[in-house]
């Protein structure tokens, strides 16, 4: 069967046969991709838990966690997670990134990943860059922590590569330190200090 139009004639079985071709081509190469199980769990999964053993969910926690969207907004002292959160106080806004503390489990344990380094699971020491935000009492803290190895000043891993200090009582205001680096570090993960 034939479709006359304006400039010539289209044959409907040539259509069929390129339309057929089509998704048969689309089957063939998007399936591999699809049908692939991923070797993590994620948070939507269910499976995941805190270092108390709740269940991580999507969304902000009680206590100020949103690990699919790698932050903590909430007051100070509920970053610990304590048995019951507090409800008034000073002010900590984090973000982190994946190779901090990922929204992944892909080595199975139940808690989400540390070290996830480009989709792959490594030592389980946090290889990423964290920021603190403070706020209380007339003070407005900074901090950027990155991951550079052992022997480095920060609890034996890390260093602060910036400072900012706002505190009216002291009279501080301003960058209190900064390491002569770009973003958070100078190595392909965005990490090390040279």
């Amino acid at each position: 069967m034939d479709i006359v139009y304006r400039k010539g004639v289209i044959n409907l079985k040539y259509i069929f046969a390129l339309f057929t071709a089509f998704i048969a081509v689309f089957v063939f190469v998007a399936a591999p991709v699809n049908a692939k199980p991923s070797t993590c769990a994620t948070i939507a999964d269910g499976t995941i838990t805190d270092i108390n053993g709740n269940l991580i969910t999507a969304g902000y926690d009680q206590y100020g966690y949103n690990y699919q969207a790698h932050m903590f907004n909430g007051f100070y002292n509920n970053y610990s997670r304590p048995a019951v959160p507090v409800t008034e106080g000073d002010r900590l806004i984090m973000k982190w990134s994946d190779a901090w503390i990922s929204n992944l489990d892909c080595n199975l344990d139940g808690k989400l990943d540390r070290g996830l380094v480009d989709g792959e699971y490594t030592d389980g020491i946090s290889k990423g860059w964290l920021t603190n935000h403070y706020y209380g009492d007339g003070v407005v803290d900074f901090v950027k922590i990155v991951w550079t190895g052992p022997g480095s000043p920060l609890w034996g891993q890390y260093t602060i590569v910036e400072e900012v200090w706002n505190d009216k009582g002291l009279d501080l205001n301003g960058l209190f330190s900064k390491e002569d680096v770009h973003g958070f570090g100078q190595n392909e993960q965005w990490t090390a200090l040279p």
